[in-house]
């Protein structure tokens, strides 16, 4: 067998503790759990969620509120995981952070090596980047904090880019090595294989939840130099900001912009599967540059073509597959839409979906997983 079948097989029967107050319907948490399942484990998952939809403004605008509840899930969780029976691995999922920070002990207690993946940074999310709350603020001294102690709770964390791994070394002054990357990828079952082509004249999809990472100012000033380009641009989702993407809409007169309200993911997989191309994020962000976000590889699932920042995230994790445009740059957003038609708009999709299937399909991934679980597990008995 090849080094990679041997540690793919060294996770075959391995009894895996997903334990928390994780939200369980994320994409991150399902795809967890889906790879542990492709690898062979016996997946316990205990799950107190303290969650809703909205968890980023719902940490910055009511952390008070939110504690009785966090605090009474992870006191039985803790219980849970003292006395249930030893299990090969744990795993705190995200948003697990405070479970890294409570239970994370209670593991090394027991002897269970622990891996917390906790995919973006507490502080990046409620603070940093929708710009929620100052960095001064007692949100941001305290999601700071839980970030660092999170961190140092565990033997491995895991993250879903590399420069998400260097950002969290530098930010939490722990070494890199204790830092592995999983990428985010799609679940195929949903967002794959490609739906057809719909042709040139098929709109423009971009989804989102209107937070400065998204860079909807670009999109718009974009949309206004497009207006003879004969597609319809299609806001899907609801946000932070969306108020003002409305008032800007307006003021710009786009009559080929529609926004729409959030669609349940099966209504999603339909949207994309009648776009000719789709697009991805264009803030000007730190975090901006340090992430691929969930629709990048859901569209690369369905062979769309498509448009984004050019970042070092993006570079890394697709290459040339994608059409990328300087942050922020709507001018050259507008000339890279109008130049994908016909052939060189179907080729874009194609080396989409070839890098999907390549790198981040289920099956590499789940490969990926087990050579980062192998680092902290211990060799099966023979």
């Amino acid at each position: 067998m090849s080094p990679i079948d041997i540690t793919a097989e060294n996770m075959r029967g391995r009894r895996v503790l997903v334990i928390g107050t994780f939200d369980p319907t994320t994409p991150r948490a399902r795809q967890w759990t889906r790879l542990l399942d492709r690898l062979g484990c016996v997946v316990d998952v205990r799950n107190i969620s303290s969650w809703h939809d909205d968890r980023a403004s719902q940490t910055a605008r009511s952390p008070l509120a939110m504690l009785p509840r966090v605090v009474a899930g992870l006191v039985r969780l803790a219980w849970q995981l003292l006395t249930c029976e030893r299990p090969d691995l744990v795993v705190f999922l995200y948003p697990g952070h405070l479970d890294a920070c409570v239970l994370g002990p209670i593991a090394r207690l027991r002897r269970v090596p622990a891996v917390l993946d906790i995919f973006i940074s507490l502080y990046d999310t409620v603070v940093a980047d929708p710009a929620l709350r100052s960095p001064r603020s007692a949100v941001g001294i305290a999601t700071r904090a839980i970030d660092v102690a999170a961190c140092w709770s565990v033997p491995l964390v895991v993250v879903d880019t590399p420069e998400n791994a260097e950002f969290l070394a530098r930010f939490t002054h722990r070494g890199r090595t204790h830092f592995a990357v999983l990428w985010v990828g799609a679940d195929e079952s949903i967002y794959g294989p490609p739906a057809a082509d719909p042709g040139d004249d098929g709109p423009i999809l971009w989804y989102l939840t209107y937070i400065p990472l998204h860079g909807f100012e670009t999109v718009a000033h974009a949309a206004a130099l497009l207006r003879d380009d004969g597609r319809r641009i299609r806001f899907v989702g609801d946000g932070q900001q969306r108020a003002a993407a409305v008032d800007l809409i307006a003021e710009l007169n786009l009559d080929n912009v529609d926004v729409v309200d959030p669609v349940p993911e099966a209504e999603l997989v339909g949207e994309i599967g009648r776009a000719s191309i789709c697009l991805g994020v264009f803030g000007t962000t730190d975090k901006a540059a340090r992430v691929v976000p969930n629709k990048v590889y859901q569209c690369a699932a369905a062979g769309r073509a498509i448009v984004t920042a050019e970042t070092p995230a993006n570079r890394t994790a697709f290459g040339d597959a994608l059409v990328t445009v300087p942050p922020g740059d709507a001018p050259a957003l507008a000339a890279a839409i109008g130049a994908l038609r016909g052939p060189t708009r179907i080729g874009a999709g194609k080396r989409a979906r070839a890098t999907f299937v390549e790198r981040f399909s289920d099956a590499a991934l789940a490969h990926d997983l087990a050579v980062i679980l192998s680092k902290v597990l211990r060799p099966k008995a023979h």
